[in-house]
C-alpha cells in the first residue's frame, strides 16, 4: 500500500463484479455483496449490497433489493433500491417501485406504484415483503407480451 492511501473495500471496482451472461438461467434466490449485472435469466429473487445492472434482454422473475440499480430489461416482481434507481427507455417493471432517488427515460414502463424518499434499505425490504405476501404469484411472462401499463404517480 502507498503511504497515506487507506485500505477499503470498494464495491464498484471493476474485480468485484459478478455477471450473468446471455444465454443463462439461475433458478433460486441470488444474494452477493458486490457489484451484479444481468443479462441472462434469474428466475428467484434478488439481493445486491451493490449496483445491479439488468441488460436489455436480461429477466428477473422475483423481487429485486440493492443499493443502486440500472435497469433496462423487465423485472416481475417488486424493486426496492436503498439510493438511485435509473430506468432506462427499454425497461418494463411489472411490480411496484420503492427508492431513495428515480430517473426514468422516455418509453420506461412501470406496471405498479412508485414511492420515493429517504427510506432505509431495512425499511425498503420490509415495504417489499409486505407488497409481496398480497400480490400474485410470479408467473413467467415473455418478452413478447409487452402491454400498456399505468403507473400511481401524481405530478
Amino acid at each position: 500500500m502507498f503511504k497515506g492511501e487507506k485500505n477499503k473495500s470498494n464495491n464498484d471496482s471493476p474485480e468485484r463484479l459478478n455477471r450473468l451472461v446471455s444465454g443463462t438461467e439461475l433458478e433460486g434466490d441470488l444474494k452477493t455483496e458486490s457489484n451484479l449485472r444481468v443479462d441472462g435469466r434469474i428466475v428467484g429473487n434478488t439481493q445486491c449490497n451493490g449496483k445491479f445492472v439488468l441488460g436489455e434482454k436480461g429477466i428477473v422473475n422475483g423481487n429485486l433489493n440493492a443499493t443502486t440499480a440500472e435497469l433496462e430489461g423487465t423485472i416481475d416482481g417488486d424493486i426496492a433500491i436503498e439510493d438511485l434507481l435509473i430506468l432506462r427507455k427499454t425497461a418494463i417493471i411489472k411490480g411496484g417501485v420503492t427508492t431513495g432517488r428515480l430517473i426514468i427515460e422516455d418509453g420506461a414502463q412501470i406496471g405498479g406504484s412508485i414511492q420515493t424518499g429517504d427510506l432505509s434499505l431495512k425499511e425498503q425490504n420490509q415495504m417489499v415483503k409486505e407488497q409481496t405476501k398480497s400480490s400474485r404469484p410470479l408467473k413467467d411472462n415473455s418478452l413478447e407480451e409487452k402491454e400498456s401499463v399505468q403507473s400511481d404517480v401524481v405530478y
